[in-house]
């Protein structure tokens, strides 16, 4: 007899439990219709502003890729401008070239009608081959090459001169020394000149220097 009040305990626990359930669920039901009823239809204004909006984002964005496209347009012609200047600049040399082309120049008879053919820089000396015109009226192709060794004041000084491999006079070249300040204040053109045509039609070639002196 005790085991049936148990059983009628279960039972009403079980229903209130179902219905329970049941009210959560009404309850859940009830606050989403509430929420969909509270969504209101957008207004005509508010979908022309809408559009108006998406039309501007669009604009923008359209604007933006055109400034892309003219970014990089402008970046891609300035390389091929560097690029085309640097494939056909003139290559230039170092100061020392400078240095002995000048001493050259003021060597010459007549300095106007020197022509530059080739340059080698070994570092620490220097080798032009050049043209001139003599005395008869004749270009001679012959060459100047000039040793430098460090100097405390200007960094760099000439030590010996040879022209067709005959030595400069010592003291001419430490007189030339003295106006170094000024050519490295004031450096002369160090552009290369382009090597002179094969042609040897009226040019004469001192082919002394080429032979051993016996004495």
């Amino acid at each position: 007899m005790s085991d049936t009040p148990k059983d009628d305990d279960d039972g009403i626990t079980l229903s209130a439990e179902i219905m329970d359930r049941a009210e959560r669920k009404a309850l859940k039901e009830k606050a989403r219709q509430e929420e969909a009823s509270r969504k209101v239809e957008p207004t005509k204004d508010e979908i022309e502003a809408a559009l108006a909006n998406s039309k501007l984002a669009e604009a923008q964005k359209a604007k933006r890729k055109r400034m892309f496209k003219g970014g990089s347009a402008l970046i891609g012609l300035a390389l091929l401008g560097w690029l085309v200047n640097y494939m056909f600049a003139p290559y230039k040399a170092g100061v020392t070239y400078g240095i002995c082309k000048t001493f050259l120049e003021l060597n010459l008879q007549f300095p106007q009608d020197l022509r530059v053919s080739t340059v080698d820089d070994f570092g620490d000396y220097v080798r032009i081959w050049y043209t001139q015109v003599d005395a008869f009226g004749e270009y001679r192709m012959e060459n100047i090459q000039c040793h430098f060794r460090a100097d405390e004041v200007t960094g760099a000084a000439v030590e010996k001169i040879t022209i067709n491999r005959r030595e400069v006079d010592p003291a001419r070249v430490e007189k030339f020394n003295v106006i170094l300040p000024v050519i490295l204040e004031n450096p002369p053109d160090l552009t290369i000149p382009y090597p002179l045509p094969d042609s040897l039609d009226n040019l004469q070639i001192d082919t002394n220097m080429f032979r051993k002196p016996i004495l």
